[in-house]
């Protein structure tokens, strides 16, 4: 990881500011390096309060990703623009999540919606049943770019947080990724026809605001990370076309 990218050669002393949004930075990690990664986030961060010690101070992920028929959000033409449109539910728990996110150089604006699993079929619908639905801005949304469902994906994330400057920062290793087609409005909580997106490699990512912070830093400089631009979505498409 080149430090310079966030710490300008003027000023050492400062990190870099991207203008109060989210940043996310990912790294590809080794099995080894992960075992190491974990230690030392489990030394100088808290558990995520979500995350169960039944499968490794993690929780499951279940992620229904959609598109076009043209895939024009994964080949990225003009048609599909920057956004990912998605669908997330945690374990087996019976509330959704609509999400749109958008990354360009890192920086990530995100919006996020949920509603009651059950309510899942009311994004089918041509109009809006209740003008008060939460989820009514993203059935509208999909629904004008013609996306329906494309993908699933799986994976169980290794989470830890800890408050910096009147934030909380997040440090989290994804792992047993698997993903698969799918065509259906419907999120299971376990693939059943699942191939593997990085085979022996977990990812991990830093989430913060505004400045890269010196924890982050201190880690970045300890362990050496290679950083990456993976996609879960386009890998779960490319495995599977």
């Amino acid at each position: 990881m080149d430090l310079k990218l966030f710490v300008p050669e003027s000023d050492p002393m400062q990190v870099y500011q991207a203008q109060d949004r989210r940043i996310e930075l990912k790294f590809l990690l080794t099995p080894e390096v992960s075992h190491q990664v974990r230690s030392w986030a489990r030394e100088q961060m808290d558990p995520d309060p979500h995350c169960t010690t039944a499968i490794g101070d993690s929780y499951a992920i279940n992620t229904l990703y959609l598109d076009t028929p043209a895939l024009d959000i994964y080949r990225k033409t003009r048609l599909g623009g920057t956004t990912k449109y998605r669908l997330r539910r945690y374990a087996a728990e019976p509330v959704l999540w609509l999400e749109t996110k958008s990354k360009r150089n890192n920086i990530v604006q995100k919006s996020r919606t949920s509603i009651p699993a059950a309510q899942l079929p009311l994004l089918q619908q041509s109009e809006a049943t209740d003008d008060l639905w939460p989820g009514d801005w993203f059935r509208q949304s999909i629904q004008k770019r013609g996306l329906h469902p494309s993908a699933l994906v799986h994976y169980q994330r290794f989470a830890r947080i800890v408050r910096y400057q009147n934030q909380h920062i997040r440090l989290t290793i994804d792992n047993q990724l698997a993903g698969q087609k799918c065509s259906r409005w419907e999120i299971p909580d376990q693939p059943t026809d699942r191939s593997d997106l990085y085979q022996g490699g977990e990812i991990m990512e830093l989430k913060f605001h505004d400045i890269l912070p010196p924890l982050f830093k201190r880690l970045l400089l300890e362990i050496p990370l290679i950083s990456t631009g993976f996609s879960k979505y386009r890998t779960a498409v490319a495995s599977n076309l």
